[in-house]
């Protein structure tokens, strides 16, 4: 076992003190399942992963799923990489990679409904190929294979559409975990964002947790556990992760050798660090739910460019809270609409849609409802 979780006790101290409780005895002993809950960026993913570290479990026993944007994260990595070439942004860099790549283990392929979906498979395994060049490239090298790697990555940054969690992954997780490792290794599945899952997926993620197959194990990551059933709820032990204040932000710059000072917290430097212009999306939410006029080519461009799809409806969804407390909105207007742009980002993931068609549906509910 690891003495300390990769740092989470700088971060998350209280977590970090149970967590090291239940790797202590290995994993024969370790519960079922787990819910961490909390912000984006806070270390549920890092913590989830570290707890396989410790144990000792091999990356083959280990399935990611989720419904996250990866490009954010891969995209700052890459140029912090391209910036250092140290020690510190290689790993970050394998790090955010590897999330990636482990929602493309063997076990989820007959989870996947479509032909294109069944060819980044063999994607994945290019792009594990090159994090082993990774490992040995020294700093004359370091930037070819950082451009390979962004090349080899595009197929799965480049996507504007994001899949809600299905019903075939949840299954194929079943019948893998069903499966006796041949070593006697525990498995592990982390789903991350289950609250965003189909009415499907939960109802068979469920059944599992009701009777686990032995030796498998689950972290479940959301960032909104209220939208859980309760009955999947009395099935986990709940860690809650707090919100990073200073200090916290400081410590995860400071290893990455970024200054501290220059960022409010780490959702701005992923989104800097990955091209998007935020100020550009929460300018152009506020003028949307205010009635003023927005500049919809450039908005249009700046998310098809970056794919900063979710993170406008974020700020859209936000802004409308802030008209309902401000008295802009009544209250019937401001839930009317916060239902329809929920639903409809909702949807939209479900029915793996394009994100420029939920936005223009947002858009449309939005200028109908504000007046």
């Amino acid at each position: 076992m690891m003495e300390v979780l990769g740092g989470l006790d700088k971060t998350q101290p209280e977590v970090c003190a149970q967590l090291q409780g239940l790797t202590a005895s290995g994993g024969a002993s370790f519960p079922n399942a787990l819910l961490f809950s909390g912000e984006p960026c806070t270390g549920r993913m890092f913590a989830a992963r570290q707890i396989c570290a410790a144990l000792d479990i091999p990356s083959e026993n280990v399935v990611i799923v989720s419904d996250r944007n990866h490009s954010y994260r891969i995209n700052t990595a890459l140029e912090l990489f391209r910036k250092h070439k140290n020690n510190s942004s290689r790993s970050f860099l394998k790090e955010s990679i590897s999330i990636l790549l482990q929602q493309y283990h063997g076990a989820l392929f007959d989870g996947q409904s479509t032909t294109a979906g069944k060819k980044k498979f063999s994607d994945a395994a290019e792009v594990t190929e090159l994090l082993i060049d990774l490992d040995s490239a020294d700093e004359k090298n370091a930037d070819k294979i950082a451009d390979k790697l962004e090349k080899s990555l595009s197929p799965f940054l480049s996507s504007n559409r994001t899949s809600a969690i299905s019903i075939g992954q949840v299954r194929a997780i079943r019948d893998w975990c069903a499966t006796s490792s041949m070593d006697g290794v525990q498995k592990f599945v982390i789903i991350e964002g289950l609250e965003n899952a189909t009415d499907g997926a939960i109802n068979a993620l469920l059944k599992t947790l009701e009777e686990p197959p032995a030796g498998s194990h689950f972290i479940l990551i959301s960032a909104n556990a209220g939208k859980i059933p309760a009955t999947i709820l009395s099935r986990v032990r709940k860690f809650r992760f707090k919100d990073f204040g200073v200090e916290e932000k400081r410590y995860v710059l400071g290893t990455l050798f970024v200054d501290p000072n220059k960022y409010n917290s780490l959702e701005e430097f992923f989104l800097e660090g990955s091209g998007i212009d935020d100020r550009l999306l929460l300018d152009s939410a506020k003028a949307l739910v205010a009635k003023k006029p927005v500049d919809m080519p450039a908005l249009v461009s700046e998310l098809e460019k970056n794919q900063g799809w979710d993170r406008f409806f974020e700020h859209v969804i936000n802004e409308i809270g802030s008209a309902f407390m401000e008295g802009r909105i009544e209250q019937r207007r401001a839930e009317y609409i916060l239902d329809s742009v929920n639903d409809a980002v909702l949807k939209g993931r479900t029915f793996n849609q394009t994100k420029r068609l939920t936005f223009d549906y947002v858009v449309y509910r939005v200028q109908e409802v504000v007046k």
